[in-house]
């Protein structure tokens, strides 16, 4: 298994909680039906999966882990690999 460089997680956590948390929203809703989360936050990640916290606005909040298709060997596969599965999971929930 792979592991990333601490400076690139933390720097990717970041850019995803600041530009991207409807993204994670709508990867919890295609791939957990997890239709009552309205915002969600990127916790951690590795090779295998991200780790994130889905937020109700009524105040729910729950932990759930997104694995990828595929363990990332590198993390220049961290961007394509999440945009392939947001793209799988919208066409879920359309």
């Amino acid at each position: 298994m792979s592991t990333f460089d601490q400076q690139f997680v933390e720097g990717a956590i970041e850019h995803m909680n600041d530009d991207h948390r409807d993204a994670i929203v709508d990867m919890l809703h295609g791939f957990h039906n997890a239709t009552w989360v309205t915002d969600a936050e990127l916790l951690h990640f590795d090779a295998e999966k991200m780790r994130v916290r889905g937020l109700s606005e009524d105040a729910k909040s729950e932990e759930f882990d997104i694995v990828y298709d595929t363990p990332l060997e590198n993390s220049k596969q961290f961007r394509p690999v999440l945009i392939k599965m947001l793209k799988r999971a919208r066409m879920k929930v359309s």
